[in-house]
């Protein structure tokens, strides 16, 4: 196995783990490639806020999740480390129900800095969110 099959490998394992954040909030890994992933979240009603629409945290999870994922195709796992530092999110159309889909991608992969975009789309593929994040890169020690 190659190095990159294997760190995607990873990847999906850390994320599939049934304790995990990803897990509560029901998101799935469904394609991954250099800089770029697609994952999904179907909608339940404990994502729901007061109001009977998807909470924007839990598409904001989704998406810098989306991100984070992109990112980790890039990154030496065994040496390198990474985490948001910094993330905007604008909501463009109330979700209530299906399965939302997030496709993220590196935009810049600096040394130390990196930025990503996400899009959050419903069953439609309407886009119902817009998110930019920056995540931090260092080395583990």
């Amino acid at each position: 196995m190659g190095v990159k099959e294997e760190r995607y490998r990873e990847i999906l394992q850390g994320r599939s783990d049934p304790s995990t954040y990803y897990a509560l909030l029901g998101m799935k890994v469904l394609e991954l490639e250099e800089g770029r992933s697609r994952m999904a979240m179907d909608i339940r009603r404990e994502l729901f806020n007061a109001g009977g629409i998807v909470h924007g945290g839990a598409l904001a999870s989704l998406a810098d999740a989306s991100i984070a994922v992109a990112l980790a195709t890039t990154v030496d796992h065994r040496r390198e480390r990474m985490s948001t530092v910094e993330m905007k999110i604008n909501y463009l159309s109330p979700v209530r129900e299906g399965c939302v889909t997030c496709t993220g991608k590196v935009i810049q992969r600096g040394r130390s800095i990196a930025v990503g975009e996400a899009c959050v789309y419903d069953g439609d593929e309407r886009m119902v969110a817009k998110a930019t994040a920056t995540f931090v890169i260092k080395e583990k020690g």
